[in-house]
């Protein structure tokens, strides 16, 4: 069985390795990257089984990234992931099709769940 290949975007990717390791122990291959335009641009590179995407990054943002990400792709199963409770943004990414919403912090289990 291959790896599911798994696009992780968040500005503190760094902090979420536990993570990340936890995934790929559980069979995902996580390819990390700290920002929108980096996600929509390793989208149009390569074949990804999900993608898990942060609201608030630098640059550009979490509804930006996923409006393009699924213009691109939009079959892709894309994942949110926030500190933001506002529920005018969960409807928002709901609108733009997203498949979940978790608010962090999260753990890892959480995250293979939602996988």
């Amino acid at each position: 069985m291959r790896e599911k290949q798994v696009l992780w975007a968040d500005d503190e990717i760094d902090l979420l390795r536990p993570h990340t390791m936890f995934l790929g122990s559980r069979g995902y291959k996580v390819t990390p990257v700290t920002n929108g335009d980096d996600a929509i641009a390793m989208v149009k590179q390569r074949g990804f089984d999900i993608v898990l995407l942060d609201e608030m990054m630098a640059g550009r943002g979490g509804l930006s990234t996923l409006a393009m990400i699924k213009e691109i792709n939009p079959d892709i199963p894309v994942i949110m992931i926030t500190k933001n409770e506002e529920e005018r943004l969960m409807e928002e990414a709901l609108g733009h099709r997203i498949d979940d919403y978790l608010t962090k912090p999260v753990n890892p289990s959480q995250i293979l769940s939602a996988c």
